[in-house]
C-alpha cells in the first residue's frame, strides 16, 4: 500500500514530463523562427500581451482555479458542485472584463479585443487544467500541454511565417491554441457531466474564495522576489551588467524545468496524502529525495558551466558562467522552498505562503541591497540564494504546526557544502591543475552522500 505512493508519484511525473518537455522543446524551436519573421518591436509587443494576460489571471478570477484543484481532491469532494461553482463565477468574472473593452478602446490600447478574448480564454483553460488535474485525468492534462503547443506551432507556422502577419498573426496563433485546448479537455474528459447551474453553492464558493484570495499576492510577490535582482543590477552595476545576468540566470532554468514537472506531480500526491498516517515519513522522504535529485544535478552543471556557456553564449557573454553557480544554488533553494508551500495548499492555509514569501521578498531586497555594491554581480547572486535559502527555513519552521519534515541535516548541509567548494574552486583557481578531475570527484562524493536518501524513498 505503501509503495503505491511511490509508484503514484513516478507514473503521474512520467506523464507530466511527456507533455511538458514535449511542449518545452516546441517553444524553444519556435522562437527563433518566429523572431526571424518578426521585428524586436512586433515581438515586444506580443511578450507584453502576453505578459500582461498572465498577470490579470489571478486578479480576475481570483485564483479560483487553484481552489478548484485542491476542493475536488477532498475525499468525498462534490466534484460537480464544485467545478459548476468555479465555472459560473469564471464565466461572471470574464462577463465583467468585457466592460474594459470599451475604456480600451477609448485609450487607443492597441489589439485590446485580442487580449481579451485571450485572457477569457485563458481562464477556462486554466480551470480545465486544474480540474482535470484534480480529478485524476492526468493523461488528459499531459497531452493537453502538447496538444496545445503542437497547434500554437502550426497556426503560427502559417501566420507568422507564410502569411507575414507578424503580431495578429501569433495572437491569432495564441487564441486558436487556447481555444482548442478547451475543446480538447471539454470534450475528452466529457466535462459537460460535471456542470449543473442548480448545484452552485454561494457556500462553497465564500471558502474557495478564502482559499485562493490570499494566493493572488503571493503570486505577485514571487514574482517580484524572483526578479527583484535585475532592478538592483540595473541601478548599481547598469544595463550592460544586467546583460550578463540575464545570460546567467538562463542556465538555471534546466533546473526548474524538471522541477516544473515534478511539482505538478507532487502537489497531487501531496494534497492525497496529507491526511495519511504516514505522511510525515513520506513528505519527509519525498523533501530529501528531492534534495539529492537537485544537487546531483547542479553538481554535473556545475563540471560542465564553462565549455557551456562558451558554445551558449557569445564570447562577450563568457564571463557570466561566474554567476550561474549561485544562482543554480538559488534555484535549488528556490524549489524547495515552493515544495514546503505544498504544505500550505495542502492544509488550506494559504495565508502562511503569502506571509513566508514576504519575509522572503525582504530578505532579497535587503541582501541585493547589501552585496551587489559590494560584490558586483556575484552579490547578485549570492542575494538570491541567501533570499530563497531564508524562506526555505521559515517555511520549514513555520510548517511544523501542520507537518513535521525530517530533513537529512547531514545531506543537505554536506551537498550544499560540496556545490559551494565546487565553485569557489572555478571562481579561485580557474587554472588549478587536473580542475576537471577534482570536479568530477567532487561530483562522485555528492553522489555518495544523496544515493541513500534517493534509495530510501523508493522503499517507502
Amino acid at each position: 500500500m505503501a509503495k503505491g505512493k511511490v509508484k503514484k508519484l513516478a507514473s503521474n511525473l512520467g506523464m507530466f514530463a511527456i507533455g511538458n518537455l514535449g511542449s518545452k522543446l516546441i517553444s524553444f524551436i519556435l522562437i527563433p523562427i518566429f523572431t526571424r519573421y518578426m521585428s524586436a518591436e512586433q515581438f515586444g509587443h506580443v511578450d507584453l500581451i502576453t505578459t500582461t494576460v498572465n498577470m490579470l489571471f489571478p486578479i480576475v478570477a481570483l485564483s479560483i482555479a487553484d481552489a478548484v484543484f485542491r476542493f475536488v481532491m477532498d475525499q468525498g469532494a462534490d466534484t460537480k458542485t464544485i467545478f459548476s461553482t468555479g465555472v459560473s463565477f469564471t464565466l461572471c468574472a470574464i462577463m465583467v472584463t468585457i466592460i474594459a473593452l470599451p475604456i480600451m478602446l477609448m485609450f487607443h490600447v492597441q489589439y485590446a479585443a485580442y487580449l481579451l478574448v485571450y485572457l477569457a480564454l485563458g481562464l477556462l483553460q486554466t480551470l480545465f487544467q486544474n480540474f482535470v488535474r484534480g480529478i485524476g485525468y492526468v493523461r488528459i492534462f499531459a497531452m493537453n500541454g502538447l496538444f496545445s503547443s503542437i497547434v500554437l506551432a502550426l497556426i503560427g507556422m502559417i501566420e507568422i511565417v507564410a502569411l507575414r502577419q507578424g503580431v495578429v498573426g501569433y495572437l491569432d496563433a495564441l487564441i486558436i491554441s487556447a481555444l482548442l485546448s478547451v475543446f480538447f479537455m471539454f470534450f475528452s474528459a466529457r466535462l459537460w457531466r460535471f456542470y449543473s447551474f442548480s448545484t452552485n453553492n454561494i457556500y462553497l464558493l465564500r471558502r474557495m474564495l478564502v482559499y485562493s484570495v490570499p494566493l493572488i499576492p503571493n503570486a505577485f510577490l514571487w514574482f517580484f522576489t524572483n526578479d527583484a535582482s535585475r532592478f538592483f543590477v540595473v541601478g548599481f552595476l547598469g544595463l550592460a551588467a544586467n546583460g550578463l545576468y540575464a545570460v546567467a540566470t538562463k542556465i538555471p532554468t534546466i533546473i526548474n524545468v524538471f522541477y516544473n514537472i515534478f511539482a505538478q506531480a507532487w502537489q497531487i500526491s501531496a494534497v492525497e496524502e496529507y491526511e495519511s498516517e504516514q505522511r510525515e515519513e513520506f513528505f519527509s522522504s519525498v523533501f530529501n529525495a528531492n534534495v539529492g535529485v537537485s544537487v546531483i544535478l547542479i553538481g554535473g552543471i556545475l563540471i560542465f558551466i564553462r565549455p557551456l556557456m562558451a558554445v551558449y553564449a557569445g564570447a562577450s557573454y563568457f564571463e557570466a558562467w561566474k554567476i550561474v553557480p549561485m544562482l543554480l544554488i538559488a534555484s535549488f533553494f528556490s524549489n524547495l522552498s515552493s515544495f514546503l508551500g505544498t504544505i500550505y495548499l495542502a492544509s488550506k492555509r494559504t495565508t502562511g505562503v503569502m506571509k513566508t514569501t514576504i519575509y522572503g521578498m525582504l530578505a532579497n531586497v535587503i541582501f541585493n541591497f547589501t552585496l551587489i555594491p559590494l560584490l558586483g554581480l556575484q552579490g547578485a547572486g549570492i542575494g538570491a540564494a541567501l533570499g530563497f535559502a531564508f524562506v526555505t527555513f521559515v517555511r520549514l519552521y513555520d510548517t511544523r504546526k501542520m507537518l513535521q519534515i525530517h530533513v537529512n541535516r547531514m545531506q543537505l548541509c554536506g551537498s550544499v557544502g560540496i556545490i559551494i567548494v565546487m565553485t569557489g574552486i572555478q571562481i579561485l583557481m580557474p587554472n588549478l591543475p587536473y580542475i576537471m578531475l577534482i570536479l568530477v570527484l567532487l561530483q562522485i562524493l555528492i553522489l555518495v552522500v544523496n544515493v541513500k536518501p534517493i534509495i530510501k524513498m523508493k522503499k517507502i
